[in-house]
């Protein structure tokens, strides 16, 4: 007996290794055959399929052919972006408009959706006299642009272009001025308010988090020094501008804003005639004389009602204009409690369901709408929505369960949890800790949480599911389960501020905020997903690593798809049972950024979080590490409301700059380099460009392609609240670029 188990012992390694090698085999021969596949694609001209080919054969296993090959077809990729974008600057100069817009459109499917191309499109549509398509292009060229100043210009030239003015160039004091000012409109929600009530500040600086979600606490500053008040208000110092900017037509529109937010509608309604005086043919002039009907409707209830209601709609926009649409939506239910005859809330609150994806809901309250209007176009508006709600449903659904197939499979590749369906790539996963290591090695740098997928895989993986995102959220702008996805990709993208936006929307809804990582700690390694809420933290256990990277599965499956759940449905109820450990935020010290990683100080111990970061092995050290870390840090503050947070320092130290001569251009460790934003994201707020099968369904309901437009218009324009106008420095340059500066 002693004798055979020996034998045994002796022979288990030996079927062991036999396994790995036999499961090498098989992963690197699924590779070579993406691999043939990628190269009759290159011969035959069609660089996009054959690089997705490349990639996905890194799926199997690294190689470097594959590699290789990635590199040479994205320098001939850049290399015929440049040549299009030449010959289209030729015929744009020409006056050919049409035929620039067709070399654009071309280079764009070669290039993916790149800020440069959607920019110079808009040029091309203003010319040819297609305003939608010109703005829709212009909003992908501004979401499509990493740099906060050069986002600004693009945005000030779209409302340049809507509004038509003609605009001196200011001076420098005045531009630095409106400079200032546009900043606020964009940190709207963040650090400033529209609330006329709030104290008038300059902007901050760098701070932890701009609002808490929970509560008002004060922001944090770099330092984890609380700021002195709130917000800055926009509408004070708006109200305070003077010289001949205060009397543009961008400026009367925001202060109608401000007046309707404010609950003064007989001063809003006048400045948007006056903007109508200043700018007659302005691109949404149909739109503002709605927005004056409207206003007059709502003016005229009479009474106490008549004022309950109009100080509940006020409260709801600027809630709206804050991203805080749970308290939007209770304004807008005693809103129409007080009045129920009321339609224009009802209406109000049609759309919001809509938006959420609340079909039943949404379908009751367009029902009661139209009982209550009596006007037959207002009726076949709301039709309109009540024959596209099932099928948007269904499309929605659909691009959602794509996102999150690919995002169950990127995470649980990150973090090595072969136990989740992926027993087969025991081999694949010892390669890639060695290449994790000899990558570490190699920069000489400490890593962060995760052992990484081939970054030209994940890149394309996170394209598709940030394609399959923005449709869902066209279909339904404040979906939870969209938003949830579209959080974790625009972290991945590095976008700390846009992944607040959509976080906003899954906060709202009651639904924890969740990115995933790695937990040191607690005498053991483990796969952690990280839930936010208003009361603190839970840290759902996805895995342990013993000292060799080797996972092991938590004592109760974390959630159907062992990520603990990747996606929430706000309407069904969710089962807790997890392997977890729950900390209330009165239990967190303190929470900061520590190079690449969270620090978070309990009473009796810490715990280090290392986020997990897809696409690339990004340093620990270093201001690149420090902003990847304070991404996560604000999270902390803005929805549990944790103040005393740090930040680390994401400029330079003068050691550092001795030390390392920092080189931006150093994309292997320049984590902020954007992956812009991934490709396809730049899709989002473009209702102009609704994917072909949208336009099929709408056929199929017989509604017209503009009726169709027409409802996500409607969507869009109250989630949104009362969009502010950046205020142009200058007149429009219809000049085409070749690079925006």
């Amino acid at each position: 007996m002693k004798r055979t188990v020996i034998l045994f012992l002796l022979w288990v390694p030996v079927v062991l290794a036999d396994n790995q090698k036999a499961e090498k085999k098989a992963l690197e021969l699924q590779a070579k055959t993406f691999v043939k596949e990628a190269k009759d694609l290159e011969k035959a001209g069609r660089l996009l399929d054959a690089r997705a080919r490349y990639a996905n054969s890194q799926s199997f296993t690294d190689s470097k052919e594959a590699a290789e090959a990635i590199k040479r077809i994205d320098g001939e990729i850049r290399k015929r972006a440049k040549d299009t974008l030449r010959t289209a600057h030729q015929l744009y100069d020409q006056g050919k408009f049409k035929p620039a817009a067709d070399a654009l459109e071309e280079a764009a499917k070669l290039t993916g959706s790149k800020s440069i191309f959607s920019y110079n499109l808009a040029l091309c549509y203003r010319r040819l006299g297609d305003m939608p398509s010109a703005l829709g292009h212009l909003d992908q060229a501004a979401m499509g642009t990493a740099d906060p100043k050069r986002k600004l210009k693009i945005k000030q030239l779209r409302t340049a272009l809507v509004t038509g003015e003609q605009v001196s160039a200011a001076k420098n004091d005045e531009r630095d001025r409106i400079n200032k000012i546009n900043q606020m409109i964009e940190d709207i929600g963040f650090e400033a308010s529209v609330d006329e009530g709030q104290p008038s500040l300059q902007p901050k600086t760098e701070t932890a988090t701009s609002i808490a979600y929970r509560s008002n606490v004060p922001p944090v500053t770099a330092g984890g020094h609380k700021a002195a008040a709130r917000t800055a208000n926009l509408c004070q110092v708006l109200t305070a501008l003077n010289g001949p900017a205060a009397q543009s037509a961008a400026v009367v529109f925001d202060l109608a804003n401000c007046a309707e937010d404010n609950d003064r509608l007989v001063d809003a309604a006048r400045l948007l005639s006056r903007y109508l005086e200043i700018v007659p043919d302005a691109a949404d002039a149909d739109r503002v004389r709605l927005r004056i009907a409207r206003l007059g409707e709502m003016a005229a209830l009479p009474g106490q009602k008549g004022v309950l209601v109009r100080s509940l709609s006020a409260s709801a926009s600027r809630a709206l204009e804050a991203r805080r649409y749970e308290v939007a939506l209770e304004n807008f239910q005693k809103a129409a409690a007080a009045a129920p005859e009321f339609a224009p809330t009802e209406w109000k609150l049609a759309l919001m369901y809509e938006a959420m994806g609340n079909v039943e809901k949404a379908r009751v309250h367009f029902g009661l709408y139209r009982q209550l209007e009596s006007n037959p176009t207002s009726q076949q508006e709301a039709d309109l929505h009540l024959n596209t709600l099932e099928v948007k449903r269904s499309k929605y659904d659909e691009e959602v369960d794509a996102a999150s197939e690919i995002l169950s499979d990127l995470f649980n590749r990150a973090m090595n949890l072969t136990f989740n369906g992926l027993e087969d790539r025991a081999s694949q996963y010892k390669q890639r800790a060695k290449e994790r290591a000899r990558q570490a090695a190699k920069h000489k740098v400490r890593v962060v949480g995760g052992f990484t997928v081939p970054f030209a895989y994940a890149q394309q993986q996170l394209a598709e599911a940030g394609d399959h995102l923005a449709s869902a959220l066209v279909l339904f702008p404040l979906g939870a389960e969209a938003n949830q996805l579209m959080g974790l990709v625009l972290l991945q993208a590095n976008d700390g501020r846009s992944s607040m936006r959509s976080f906003d929307v899954v906060a709202a809804q009651s639904l924890p905020v969740a990115f995933y990582a790695e937990m040191r700690g607690r005498h053991q390694d483990h796969a952690v997903k990280c839930e936010l809420t208003r009361d603190g933290l839970r840290l759902i256990y996805l895995s342990s690593y013993d000292k060799n990277a080797k996972p092991t599965a938590p004592a109760k499956q974390a959630g159907e798809d062992g990520l603990g759940d990747l996606v929430i449905d706000a309407s069904a109820e969710r089962r807790q049972d997890f392997e977890s450990l729950t900390i209330r935020a009165d239990e967190i010290k303190s929470i900061g950024t520590k190079n690449g990683h969270l620090q978070l100080k309990l009473a009796k111990e810490e715990l280090t979080l290392a986020p997990i970061y897809l696409p690339a092995f990004p340093p620990a050290d270093g201001p690149a590490g420090r902003r990847f870390g304070n991404n996560y840090t604000r999270l902390f503050v803005r929805y549990p409301g944790l103040e005393e947070s740090k930040l680390g320092a994401e400029g330079l130290t003068g050691y550092e700059k001795v030390k390392l001569g920092y080189d931006m251009a150093n994309a292997a460790l320049n984590i902020t380099t954007s992956l812009n934003p991934i490709g396809a994201i730049g899709a989002l707020q473009s209702f102009v460009q609704i994917t072909r099968e949208v336009q099929g369904v709408a056929k199929s309901l017989h509604v017209t392609f503009a009726g169709w437009l027409r409802t996500i218009e409607d969507q869009q324009e109250l989630q949104s609240g009362n969009t502010f106008k950046l205020i142009p420095t200058e007149s429009a340059a219809l000049s085409f670029v070749e690079e925006i500066k």
